[in-house]
């Protein structure tokens, strides 16, 4: 049998065990893998690639409560919560009824009502002090956040509440629909609020209600600063793992609640997985773009075509296919080389450019054009050709582009009923909790394979907007494929692969299709 308690500060579980068994089973569930173990083994074979959850004294951190029930009830341990850990855990003073007549209340002027799952998830994280909701993008995760504001501020009578984000576009984005979502609903914006980002105007003393932050800017401030807080909100919370952010929820001493919401909580058993519920809690209500799209008909269907482009010439190629025959199976280093020579064959190929600008400057409606690393200047070459051969309005965007230039953008997408305008901007500048409806079609044009980045850059095209039954995602794959049959992949190639394996397990259709760009060669007649 395990025992379980808070300890005073509420801030760890001790646990306590009856047998060997037990202890063993905490430690070995609570110990994972850290980010990139493979290649660090690989490199450094003595190197300890786990990290342990639980201490020697069986010390677990309190947002891990779910799954340490949860490791109980697989392993049909019996476990026993002492001194109050439930109430402590969960608000049982708060029932759905009274929650729901709220918001009820809270909307009755409106002509907008929240959704059935807005309203049950926006719930389920009042109800757990810690904890998190897994909503897909374009689910509405600001309209919940105003009613847990509200609900905070007005029912529960909390006085500070701190709301932290990744970007400034969604600290001012976040701000500014809280506001409309008061006039909307017809009620006096008698709450106080802050910003608090690089180029926003410092305040003496914050003591606003709420504050609206980004983590860059709010690690900055002094803990006395995050004293005053009883309620933490942490938007697009995947990013939990940051140390900053981990250094904001720290200081929160004195927060009831810490929250966060985000439509891709890290999958299940990885490390990032581990960080964000142990300093933030537990998915506790998740709805996934599926869902969203086909049970709640509450976002645009995206539909997606991977091209798998073969155009390199026979002497690039057959340098790729040799290196990939070469390399050693657990040669890290060499690996890492390969695939940067890949990419460089990607930027400097002429071929490649100007199919997918033809692609990109024929498209009937507004585009996004999403590129990787800005250092290789490959978003600016699009951006230069687009500019040279269409007569499309394009704009170009990266991290140096400032927060005034890319809402003056986006709006001009958004009032463009033309479809004239795209977009050209790095993943991480418009990836992540940006609103532009009126965008039809996606194209990414550089590799990437982390499922956080498919899945926001699929949320850009959910957006609802008048007219628009669909949105077109097209993934640009580079094929350098070697051996019979092509039986030997390429790392972009493979990279491809699993953005298409994403795609499927997050319910999206995706069509795939092979083009050879190559030079014909016709054949010259026997004489």
């Amino acid at each position: 049998m395990i025992r379980a308690r808070l300890s005073p500060d509420e801030k760890w579980i001790f646990t306590n065990w009856s047998s060997e068994y037990e202890r063993s089973l905490l430690v070995t569930s609570f110990t994972v893998r850290i980010p990139d173990w493979q290649v660090i083994h690989a490199k450094y074979p003595q190197a300890d690639i786990e990290q342990s959850f639980i201490n020697d004294f069986g010390m677990i951190p309190v947002g891990l409560w779910s799954y340490l029930i949860s490791v109980c009830q697989l392993n049909r341990v019996p476990i026993i919560f002492e001194d109050g850990f439930e109430a402590k855990i969960c608000n049982m003073n708060i029932q759905y009824p009274a929650f729901k007549q709220f918001v009820n209340g809270l909307f009755e002027k409106s002509e907008m009502t929240p959704m059935d799952y807005q309203v049950e998830s926006a719930f389920n994280l009042v109800r757990y002090r810690n904890s998190c909701a897994e909503i897909s993008t374009s689910g509405g995760k600001t309209l919940m956040a105003y009613i847990l504001f509200r609900f905070f501020i007005y029912y529960l009578g909390f006085k500070h509440i701190l709301y932290v984000t990744p970007k400034t576009e969604l600290t001012t984005q976040s701000y500014n629909k809280f506001r409309l979502y008061d006039k909307e609903n017809g009620l006096d914006s008698d709450w106080t609020g802050a910003l608090i980002f690089a180029k926003a105007k410092k305040k003496e003393v914050y003591d606003d209600n709420i504050v609206f932050g980004n983590y860059q800017s709010l690690h900055r401030k002094d803990s006395s600063f995050f004293e005053k807080y009883d309620v933490v909100i942490i938007d697009e919370a995947h990013h939990g793992a940051a140390d900053s952010i981990q250094k904001i929820l720290n200081a929160c001493v004195n927060a009831k609640y810490k929250i966060g919401m985000t439509g891709t909580f890290p999958s299940e058993g990885s490390f990032e997985n581990f960080v964000l519920q142990s300093y933030i809690g537990p998915v506790v209500y998740r709805l996934t773009s599926f869902d969203l799209i086909n049970k709640h008909n509450f976002a645009t269907p995206v539909f997606i075509t991977a091209i798998n482009m073969k155009y390199l010439g026979t002497t690039d190629l057959m340098n790729v296919q040799l290196a990939l025959k070469k390399k050693e199976k657990d040669d890290v280093d060499e690996g890492g080389r390969i695939l940067r020579a890949e990419q460089k064959l990607v930027w400097d190929s002429e071929v490649r450019l100007n199919y997918i600008c033809g692609i990109v400057g024929g498209a009937k409606k507004n585009s996004l054009v999403i590129y990787g690393d800005i250092q290789n200047g490959y978003g600016k070459k699009i951006y230069e050709r687009l500019k040279n051969t269409t007569t499309k309005d394009v704009f170009y965007i990266d991290g140096k582009t400032d927060s005034k230039t890319r809402d003056r953008y986006k709006q001009a997408m958004e009032d463009d009923g033309t479809g004239n305008t795209v977009i050209v901007s790095s993943m991480g500048c418009f990836t992540e909790g940006i609103d532009i409806a009126n965008l039809w079609n996606i194209f990414l044009v550089e590799t990437t394979k982390s499922e956080n980045t498919l899945a926001q850059l699929l949320g850009r095209g959910m957006r609802r907007f008048p007219g628009k039954d669909k949105t077109m995602l097209i993934d640009f794959v580079d094929d350098f494929r070697s051996g019979a049959k092509g039986s030997i992949d390429n790392y972009l190639y493979s990279h491809g692969k699993k953005r298409q394996s994403i795609y499927a397990k997050r319910g999206f259709p995706c069509q795939v299709y092979d083009v050879d760009l190559r030079p014909k060669i016709e054949a010259k007649p026997i004489v």
